[in-house]
């Protein structure tokens, strides 16, 4: 896989294979090209040479939302959380639940209390992630 930018080959000739149920961790230097590659498999860049494939079928994602359809997804490790919004609306950010375009709140807040009780948290997931919202906060 390429991808090159005005006066820089940031990927040259990647090739980089993946299988279900693994994880991966991408260590380098800095401008070694590891963001580049996750934005360009996660369809934030468009890559410019090379192939992308999924399940042996090529894909070309135009946009994260794209990649997402397609079971592809990132988690940075540096992924700031908006304070402001709910613990629940944090955990769906981009992916809340809708019904006719309006975001389903009860359903959303019931399903991030399933996912965060396998880690023993059982906590409000409608109060904001500010933790000067939190009742222990001094």
């Amino acid at each position: 896989m390429d991808k090159i930018f005005p006066g820089v080959r940031a990927l040259d000739g990647v090739d980089f294979a993946l299988r279900p149920g693994e994880i991966h961790a991408l260590l380098g230097e800095n401008g070694a090209g590891k963001s580049t590659l996750i934005k360009v498999i996660t369809g934030v860049l468009r890559r410019d040479g090379g192939d992308l494939f999924l399940n042996g079928r090529e894909i070309d994602p135009h946009a994260p939302a794209e990649s997402e359809r397609l079971g592809i997804a990132a988690v940075h490790q540096e992924a700031p959380a908006p304070v402001n919004l709910s613990v629940a609306e944090n955990i769906f950010f981009g992916r809340q639940p809708t019904r006719f375009g309006l975001v389903r709140r009860g359903e959303m807040n019931r399903q991030a209390a399933e996912l965060l009780k396998p880690f023993g948290l059982d906590i409000d997931v409608s109060r904001p992630l500010s933790p000067s919202s939190w009742p222990c906060a001094s």
